[in-house]
């Protein structure tokens, strides 16, 4: 079942978006809410470490270096 994504989610951040598996959205999600890796491994609970493995995936199919692009990707467009 694919996850929701927020309203304010601009289209190209959804067309990003897209290339993640369910689990990866969730996490690209919680991660752009400022969430750290233990706070998101608490609230799926999940271990530390496959939170770390899905960032990993999450930032290399976005083709993204570092959390604070995720965040600018998923930032409204009104607050870019």
């Amino acid at each position: 079942m694919p996850t929701e994504l927020p309203s304010w989610i601009s289209d190209e951040a959804q067309a990003k978006l897209a290339a993640l598996t369910s689990r990866e959205r969730d996490i690209a999600l919680m991660a752009g809410e400022g969430l750290s890796n233990n706070d998101i491994a608490e609230r799926l609970v999940l271990s530390v470490r496959t939170v770390e493995s899905h960032m990993s995936n999450i930032l290399a199919k976005l083709r993204l270096s570092s959390r604070r692009e995720l965040f600018r990707i998923l930032l409204p467009s009104t607050l870019n």
